[in-house]
């Protein structure tokens, strides 16, 4: 680039450049969109509008999946289980419901 300085004698000065200026600018952003629902989560699995469900985690597929609470209970009762000592329901689950219904259900199995 050359620039052509010019003195006049009123001390004005002026600047010429043979060449037009091309300016460049960049402008580099980076933009997190954090999720703002359960669904959008990358290991999160929802099914519809399904009130009173819960999460649970499917191993098979690794995603959290929206189920039904039974299925979480009928899971709890399994007797199969991947971990050693989590096979069926809790003890103290147990106790609780055995003495929430003392007295209260009366099932007649006949006679043997």
């Amino acid at each position: 680039m050359t620039y052509k300085v010019t003195f006049n004698s009123g001390n004005n000065y002026s600047v010429k450049s043979s060449l037009s200026p091309k300016y460049k600018a960049s402008l580099t952003t980076k933009l997190e969109i954090m999720p703002q629902n359960l669904d959008e989560l990358t290991d999160v699995e929802i099914s519809g509008n399904n009130d009173k469900y819960v999460l649970m985690y499917d191993a098979a597929s690794g995603k959290w999946r929206d189920v039904n609470p039974d299925e979480v209970l009928n899971a709890a009762a399994s007797t199969e289980t991947t971990q050693p000592g989590f096979v069926g329901y809790a003890t103290a689950f147990l106790d609780r419901i055995d003495a929430d219904l003392d007295d209260k259900i009366d099932l007649d199995a006949g006679t043997f």
